[in-house]
């Protein structure tokens, strides 16, 4: 015999004994079930215990709305343990069975409305009575601002698509008309509530007829809400308003509102300017790509271009005031002293120069990729709460060069955003990597070094010279870059690496068969740059996955050093020319080098690999 029957629910003498303010959707409902289900447990009624358990579950789920198929979604999935809430699916044909029994004892619409709902979902054949009976629950529920938004709004769009699948036109039109009434009225305790229910109505596409009401009401309300200096709930609204004078085809009405969104952005950038230029900045750089949306045609009549000329200047000025915003955060120092000795004490007492050097090149393997992402996951899930926000990158002169989304907690690891996310902290777990590398064993190794020997270019020549990796007639200009490196002359040496890496990588994937350059409309073959190239399929298989993130990070990845952008834009001054990134840069080509020359390289061309070996020269010493 079942143990979900009817007469145990009447037993179980449920009420939703909630004062309507305290109201806050199918999560209270839930939270009802199972407050009941705990005291049943507690008295040894374990079978009216499952009942209320089971509604608690068919209570729990979310709606969303706009899907046919799957209008519930579980209320928390947790994609790393594979475990989730309830589903549809989850309910078998004898919890259907035990649902329709109930449907009639119950006179609470919120579970009315979701067992009927399920029915209609899940049970086999489909029978539309039960999608009515969750229509007339759903509509029950009263329109108010205070609790709109705690479900009651998902819960009426549920029911105006519900109308729309069946063809319950005679119930949808009543849906509009309250709908409308509602959008009508004054509603001087919610700003938003008109625009809520004018999103409804779209989003239900019903009320074309009222289209014109609808549009010219939103605009006017963003008119007040501008005047009155609250530009965020403006924009909201003239957003709304701009699809709306599309859609009644009104092109001057719509360009009248992507006016005034842009507007909103600057008059606010404005006033924010006085307390935060890192926030107004951002909302400068929001008003030029609002004007942006204005098309090109239009752009003369609204003065387009010159207001994005003043608003160009207002974004150089407060990106340089926000970098006087940001204070340095510090943590505990670590002690790298005996990093340091043995660092030290791997270069030191080396025959000759030569040997030095090459000791020096193996002082760091460079980074592992798998390691730097599985602890970045942990990190991320150790401290979820910073990834929920939004951030950007600013550069040494103020300008935004990088923005990282919110992480997405309704995706999997897959989604582009949680991704975005994943690559921020993986670049901020490396670029700390990097700073112990430099300070604790690159630049002590470096100092023991000039305190034994001395370096020439002669001897850097030689290198190169030796090495499978750099051509013939660019062994000069790489040496000239690496003895800057051993001169602390970073600036210089960077400057001079920068496009000999790039020719590096442009040789080796072309040797591996891939395709570097582009042609342009008129015909002209143009080679791709560094950040293109490294993004192509081929550079896995060519440098491995650790080698294509170091280069990428170091030399092309925006939330990572750039320094290929930095050179190339003439963005480096006399301090970040010699920075932690460049001395990393330096150290980093001279390893590759001379790895290069020690292991033989696969792809190098014939007349590369039959350089001499470095044994064959006499040392400088």
């Amino acid at each position: 015999m079942s143990a979900y029957t009817r007469e145990k629910f009447s037993e179980c003498d449920w009420k939703h004994a909630v004062i309507a303010e305290d109201h806050y959707g199918y999560s209270s409902i839930m939270q009802s079930f199972q407050s009941l289900a705990r005291q049943k447990h507690e008295s040894g009624q374990q079978e009216h215990a499952q009942i209320l358990e089971l509604l608690a579950r068919a209570s729990s789920m979310m709606i969303e709305p706009k899907s046919i198929n799957e209008p519930f979604k579980p209320y928390f999935q947790n994609f790393q343990n594979q475990t989730r809430s309830a589903i549809p699916d989850d309910f078998s044909e004898e919890n259907l069975a035990f649902f329709e029994s109930i449907l009639n004892d119950i006179d609470n619409p919120w579970l009315i409305a979701r067992l009927a709902d399920l029915l209609w979902l899940c049970k086999k054949p489909k029978n539309p009575e039960h999608a009515r009976i969750a229509i007339d629950a759903y509509i029950s529920l009263p329109i108010c601002a205070e609790n709109w938004r705690l479900d009651i709004d998902s819960c009426w769009e549920r029911a105006g698509r519900l109308c729309i699948q069946i063809k319950e036109f005679e119930r949808l039109n009543e849906i509009r008309d309250r709908l409308f009434s509602e959008f009508s009225k004054d509603h001087a305790g919610s700003i938003f509530m008109s625009l809520w229910i004018a999103d409804l109505l779209d989003k239900l596409k019903i009320g074309s007829e009222l289209a014109d009401r609808i549009t010219t009401d939103l605009f006017a309300s963003g008119q007040k809400l501008k005047e009155k200096g609250d530009f965020t709930s403006a924009r909201s609204y003239f957003e709304l308003a701009t699809k709306k004078y599309q859609q009644i085809k009104n092109e001057v009405g719509r360009l009248e509102c992507l006016v005034s969104i842009a507007d909103c952005f600057e008059k606010e950038a404005d006033i924010r300017q006085e307390t935060s230029s890192l926030v107004a900045n951002m909302l400068y750089e929001n008003a030029i790509q609002a004007y942006r949306r204005i098309p090109v045609k239009n752009r003369v009549q609204h003065c387009v271009e010159e207001r994005v000329r003043s608003i160009r200047t207002k974004i150089t000025i407060s990106g340089q005031a926000s970098l006087d915003e940001m204070h340095l955060v510090t943590t505990d120092r670590i002690d790298i002293t005996e990093i340091v000795k043995s660092s030290q004490a791997h270069v030191s007492g080396k025959s000759n120069v030569t040997e030095a050097v090459l000791y020096f090149s193996g002082i760091y393997s460079g980074p592992s990729y798998c390691k730097l992402e599985s602890g970045s996951k942990e990190k991320i899930k150790d401290h979820f709460i910073s990834a929920l926000f939004g951030s950007s990158q600013i550069g040494s002169d103020g300008r935004v060069v990088a923005k990282t989304p919110p992480m997405n907690l309704h995706a999997g690891e897959d989604d582009p955003s949680n991704q975005r996310v994943l690559i921020q902290q993986i670049q901020q777990t490396f670029s700390i990597e990097i700073k112990l590398v430099v300070e604790g064993q690159i630049l002590p190794a470096l100092n023991q070094i000039l305190m034994e020997h001395r370096v020439t270019k002669d001897i850097l020549e030689k290198l190169c010279y030796c090495s499978p990796i750099v051509p013939k007639e660019r062994i000069s200009l790489l040496a000239s870059a690496l003895w800057c490196g051993f001169e602390f002359e970073f600036g210089d040496a960077i400057h001079l690496l920068c496009p000999q890496v790039e020719h590096i990588v442009r040789t080796r994937l072309k040797q591996a068969g891939a395709q570097t350059s582009n042609i342009d409309k008129e015909g002209i073959e143009n080679e791709n740059g560094l950040s293109t190239l490294m993004d192509l399929p081929e550079a896995l298989k060519v440098f491995g996955e650790d080698l294509t993130f170091e280069l990428k990070s170091v030399f092309t990845e925006a939330l990572g050093f750039n320094l290929r952008n930095d050179v190339a834009h003439g963005l480096l001054n006399d301090d970040s020319a010699s920075s932690i990134a460049t001395i990393y840069a330096w150290w980093m080509i001279l390893r590759l080098i001379v790895h290069s020359m020690l292991t033989g390289a696969a792809s190098a061309s014939p007349e590369e690999a039959s350089k001499p070996d470095i044994d064959d020269f006499p040392d400088d010493k």
